[in-house]
């Protein structure tokens, strides 16, 4: 197992802790927390729009893609990327995100309830994470290969 997400996670939790900013979990990361076999590609969290400034200017020099709004890849919303010792890292911003199903195109908005966080560990850091039913809703809205495999992965009966 690469130490390189536990790395960056921990640096990234220890800037958010001491900024005071909230955050959540989500995508293959929280997959992974919830039992998933996936190896994990990059670090998916939201924030509150109102702590972007604050979080940027400690991550600044770490800054791969800027803060914008983008429409890509099913997603609609305002994000910025950060590399730190060769992990991706993707803070998407809570308000007004909205994911396009691969079923019929029509878009959702993703609600990012802050207070639902469910307190779990990667490894030996504790983060919150999006709800399990949360993770897998927007997941089958997505309905990638990859989402598939978390999908069947999370929903599972833990006998089978």
């Amino acid at each position: 197992m690469s130490d390189r997400v536990k790395v960056a996670l921990s640096w990234l939790k220890g800037i958010l802790d001491s900024e005071k900013i909230d955050y959540q979990i989500v995508g293959g990361l929280a997959a992974k927390i919830y039992g998933g076999s996936r190896e994990v590609a990059d670090i998916d969290l939201y924030i509150r729009n109102s702590d972007a400034d604050k979080l940027l200017a400690r991550v600044a020099s770490y800054l791969s893609k800027p803060l914008t709004h983008y429409v890509e890849y099913g997603w609609d919303l305002e994000y910025f990327q950060l590399i730190y010792r060769s992990q991706k890292i993707e803070v998407g911003l809570s308000h007004e995100t909205r994911i396009q199903s691969a079923i019929d195109g029509s878009w959702h908005t993703l609600e990012i309830d802050f207070s639902k966080s469910i307190k779990m560990r990667y490894q030996d850091i504790e983060v919150p994470v999006i709800p399990a039913e949360e993770l897998i809703k927007y997941k089958r809205l997505l309905n990638r290969e990859v989402d598939l495999i978390d999908i069947h992965e999370l929903t599972k009966s833990p006998t089978s």
